[in-house]
């Protein structure tokens, strides 16, 4: 897409949402994986739940947390990382086009590429953290009966309600158009092909 002629070829449309509204998705898919994954795994490992309670202690516990807290940090570094290194795969201007930051007001975490993507591109790079850190860990914990790797699995799942949200803004879009972050809010802005109209 060049820049000096888009607003002649390009209709834009801005595909924005709230930070409360992504707060509110999260915790509806939490409910719904608790329900769905966590009722199940707990019942299909329940001798792992009793073993672990039966010979509880607090050292062990707060070790266990003190773990499962700092995999949770790592893992929100690694979400955004994961994003910018799929969108790179897409751009020409590889890491140049990625940008990363914080947004302090609710202190959230976030990657920008400041170059277009392609809407199938851009879900791609959307939705990948949430494989890698949230479904993949989780059907493997599932089987596996890891506990700790579950919870991480289902948590990261959760933590990309954002991602989701914006896919599914972007669904009905040819996944030609092309798509630009926004600057200041969650979400972005497309750029629909006017001769697609």
């Amino acid at each position: 897409m060049q820049s000096e002629n888009k607003h002649d070829k390009y209709e834009e449309v801005l595909k924005t949402f709230s930070i409360h509204k992504a707060s509110l998705l999260a915790i509806r898919v939490l409910g719904v994986l608790v329900i769905v994954l966590g009722i199940p795994f707990i019942l299909l490992h329940i001798n792992k739940f009793s073993t672990y309670f039966s010979n509880f202690n607090m050292l062990s516990f707060l070790k266990d947390g003190a773990l499962f807290l700092l995999f949770i940090i790592i893992g929100i570094v690694l979400h955004e990382l994961i994003h910018g290194l799929t969108w790179v795969l897409f751009v020409k201007e590889r890491f140049r086009a990625i940008r990363f930051g914080i947004m302090w007001e609710y202190l959230t975490p976030y990657c920008h590429c400041n170059v277009p993507l392609r809407v199938k591109h851009y879900i791609v790079g959307a939705l990948m953290p949430a494989i890698i850190l949230g479904v993949v860990p989780t059907i493997y914990a599932f089987f596996s009966g890891n506990i700790i790797l579950f919870w991480l699995g289902i948590y990261f799942t959760v933590a990309a309600s954002g991602d989701f949200l914006i896919t599914y803004l972007l669904k009905d879009e040819n996944s030609n158009s092309y798509v630009v972050d926004h600057d200041s809010l969650p979400g972005c802005t497309v750029y629909r092909l006017k001769s697609d109209l």
